[in-house]
């Protein structure tokens, strides 16, 4: 048997992540849930490793009935043991534990969702749990302005990640215009000005010749900062001090900037604050697409482009022909699809054997296939009583 791959995550599970485990098929895939707690009482106590071995004796005994060897069954679940007498692991968890394991791969992510304890084993994983994770998300990029630095981030809500932008911007003020410029402003600064830029006396031409050098710096920033972000269209949120902001706004030929920015010296605070206040700029702006989505499939809902029919859900899904998708929190629906004859067979009431989640399925062909996948709230569904909702493409 192949050698298993151990993980090399970092405990959070990226978009890319996602997809790539989506797009898994094989036999044996085991997906496993728990509800984990932050440092505390609960974690000394061992209660996560304890849900996890209960879970791991559940897993087992489906892969009993599977037939498995003994040899086979280790492959797939020796890594996750490996798990429950590691001390440093349980010591860093947040909300939720999600792993997945099939003998040949193993990952863990330790999230900020809260999991209710379950497990999934079949020729595919299961991703309807770690989907809240990525709702109500998306790309932004955060640039970080000072005359001594210019920095770029790719970011989204639990993510940022410094894009290198060394040989496209400016690294400083006096690196275009000039070295003049820096000696000026010693001479002519009237207390301690720091990077607010230099305080001049009087009228005239010493104001006007700082703000032409300023804007000649911010454009040169923008022209490199444009080549970086090219034909994207998602927002930019500048982290300057208050007097720059609409000097950059005046220049920059990107069309998304943020009509609000991170205030003061960016280089007095560090990556991981930038970006805790960028997404306080942009939370809404990524709400909002639910929103936007959610009347969409209000208003086609009197004609062919809605449904809340998961047997025509899942054959449009696999088709690539959903847009959006809307699942009721903590609801699932078992059965089995037929690819040939494109029918959909439901599960009897509580019976999971050998059935697959019907709506594990449609998530997951609707991200393949480029869609967006809410998990909502039953108040919150945008067809009320019911908890498969789908807009389609055509």
């Amino acid at each position: 048997m192949e050698k298993t791959k151990y993980s090399t995550d970092t405990g959070l599970m990226t978009r890319e992540q996602l997809l790539k485990l989506a797009g898994v098929h094989g036999t044996n895939c085991v997906s496993i849930f728990i509800p984990t707690e932050r440092a505390g009482g609960h974690v000394d106590e061992g209660h996560g490793q304890l849900r996890l071995k209960n879970s791991l004796k559940e897993v087992g005994n489906i892969l009993d009935e599977e037939g498995l060897s003994a040899k086979e069954k280790k492959a797939v679940l020796g890594p996750v043991e490996k798990l429950l007498d590691n001390v440093r692991f349980w010591r860093n968890q947040s909300d939720g534990l999600a792993v997945y394991t099939n003998g040949k791969e193993f990952h863990t992510f330790t999230l900020p969702v809260h999991f209710r304890q379950q497990t999934y084993v079949r020729d595919h994983y299961y991703m309807l749990p770690v989907i809240p994770y990525f709702n109500d998300d998306g790309i932004f990029y955060l640039l970080s302005v000072s005359m001594k630095h210019v920095k770029l981030y790719e970011c989204s809500k639990h993510f940022i990640g410094e894009i290198v932008v060394d040989d496209l911007t400016p690294g400083r003020l006096e690196d275009v215009v000039g070295y003049d410029f820096e000696q000026k402003s010693l001479q002519n600064r009237s207390g301690h000005g720091g990077d607010s830029g230099a305080m001049f006396h009087g009228q005239g031409a010493g104001k006007d010749d700082k703000g032409a050098e300023k804007e000649k710096f911010f454009r040169a920033v923008d022209n490199g900062v444009m080549q970086v972000l090219k034909e994207q269209q998602a927002p930019l949120v500048l982290a300057c001090v208050d007097e720059y902001y609409p000097v950059y706004k005046k220049v920059t030929a990107y069309s998304d900037l943020s009509e609000e920015h991170i205030s003061g010296n960016p280089d007095e605070m560090d990556p991981l604050e930038l970006h805790e206040e960028g997404w306080l700029l942009v939370e809404d702006h990524f709400r909002n697409v639910r929103e936007e989505k959610k009347h969409a499939l209000r208003d086609a809902s009197a004609g062919s482009k809605a449904s809340s029919d998961v047997r025509e859900i899942i054959p449009a899904a696999v088709d690539r022909r959903i847009d959006t998708l809307f699942i009721e929190e903590d609801k699932d629906l078992f059965g089995i699809y037929d690819m040939e004859n494109r029918t959909v067979e439901l599960a009897a009431p509580g019976d999971r054997s050998y059935q697959a989640s019907l709506y594990n399925l449609a998530a997951v062909h609707t991200l393949l296939n480029g869609g967006e996948v809410f998990i909502s709230e039953a108040e919150e569904m945008p067809l009320q009583g019911t908890e498969l909702n789908a807009l389609l493409r055509y």
